[in-house]
């Protein structure tokens, strides 16, 4: 089954020269929202692909797409927009943000959705129609007035999206799940969100979709031990996910679906133990963002600072690795400060989750050196800076803690 949509232009600086990845939604079963979970997200599941073409493919309907419509509009207030809307399946976190998104309701904009197959009667409209029935919700879905196309895919399936190929697999999860496989010019995106391991079907499917994947995105809902306790429930571990991509020879990992009881600390901890065994993985946060070219993953970040911090302008002193292993010291300027981390500015980005030392001026009984790991890197425009976000080490559990 194949479908096609029109390419929606160059809209960035970066002209679309690359694929992109942007998470808006992270987190799984139930959005979770509290002062310790602020810094990798509690919407739920919601990624946008875009192509070196300038297709944009929307991953799941989580309340992560509210987030989203928001920022179309902001970043494109008078140009219609064209999407393309993959749903893996119909658990609430998956489709509970389809309703309050805005680029659903304005007619000019024109999405084409694509879904799994429901197992239920009725189609996949009708499944949809249902969280907005009453008495659940004040309108239908005639109101989404820019879902113009439902198609509904088998596992297996494949459609041509502009200048991507989409291939989809399935996923082992209750009631179904597919995985999505975007192949583009500049590099193949793999989202295998809900799965759980042990199927031979459905670990077979998920390898098979991670073949060789530039950016594999997994669940990682629970931790290895914890897993145990939630067979049935769908869902995989860290230590599966890193398994499935050294199986299939997948080059980044991304850590997804995270649980509503893991708070940063929690993800933290998993992205610690994760890294001991496979260099590039990440915890997926929302408003971070990858970028697929020429063979390199590069990250950044484009949501905004939040939490309280106080302004300071002083120099600090920051040590750390690049990428290749060489050491860095360079001086920075420090914008502001918490007893949880700081914000910096320095000459050049780090990469996400290493581990720096930042030592602080001499305040008359020696300098002050406080450890801790990079959670954020942003492009400064002034004299063409880098921020830094840095999150200190005392709010990181330990792996024993972890698994308790």
């Amino acid at each position: 089954m194949s479908g096609t949509t029109g390419s929606v232009g160059f809209l960035r600086k970066d002209r679309w020269v690359k694929t992109t990845v942007t998470f808006w939604g992270v987190r799984g079963s139930v959005p979770s929202f509290d002062l310790r979970s602020w810094r990798y997200g509690g919407n739920t599941a919601c990624v946008e692909v875009r192509t070196p073409a300038g297709e944009r493919i929307i991953i799941d309907g989580g309340t992560g797409v509210r987030e989203l419509g928001r920022f179309i509009r902001l970043e494109e207030p008078d140009r219609p927009v064209e999407a393309t809307l993959l749903l893996s399946h119909y658990h609430w976190d998956h489709i509970q943000g389809l309703p309050f998104s805005p680029i659903l309701y304005d007619p000019r904009n024109h999405l084409s959705l694509f879904g799994l197959r429901p197992i239920s009667a009725g189609g996949m409209a009708e499944v949809l129609e249902g969280q907005m029935s009453g008495p659940y919700f004040p309108v239908d879905l005639k109101v989404l007035a820019a879902a113009r196309q439902f198609t509904e895919l088998d596992a297996g399936a494949a459609l041509q999206v502009g200048d991507a190929q989409v291939r989809t697999r399935g996923l082992y999860h209750p009631q179904g799940c597919l995985g999505f496989r975007i192949e583009t010019s500049e590099g193949v995106v793999v989202y295998a969100s809900d799965n759980e391991p042990g199927d031979p079907a459905g670990d077979r499917n998920i390898r098979e979709l991670a073949q060789g994947a530039d950016i594999f995105i997994c669940d990682a809902q629970f931790a290895p031990a914890f897993l145990e306790k939630r067979r049935g429930w769908g869902h995989s571990s860290w230590a599966d996910a890193l398994q499935v991509a050294r199986d299939a020879g997948a080059k980044h990992v991304v850590l997804f679906h995270h649980d509503p009881d893991s708070d940063d600390a929690v993800i933290d901890g998993y992205v610690e133990q994760a890294q001991q065994e496979f260099e590039t993985v990440w915890a997926a946060a929302e408003g971070m963002v990858l970028t697929s070219a020429g063979g390199r993953v590069e990250y950044a970040s484009v949501a905004p600072r939040v939490g309280p911090r106080p302004p300071t302008k002083f120099a600090g002193r920051l040590r750390a690795h690049r990428e290749d292993g060489s050491e860095v010291e360079a001086l920075v300027d420090v914008e502001n400060l918490t007893i949880k981390g700081a914000f910096v500015q320095a000459a050049e980005r780090l990469p996400l989750h290493s581990q720096v030392k930042l030592e602080l001026s001499d305040f008359g009984s020696g300098p002050v050196v406080l450890e801790g790991k990079v959670v954020r890197c942003e492009s400064k425009n002034e004299r063409r800076r880098i921020g830094i976000g840095i999150v200190f080490y005392h709010q990181t559990k330990t792996p024993a803690e972890q698994e308790a």
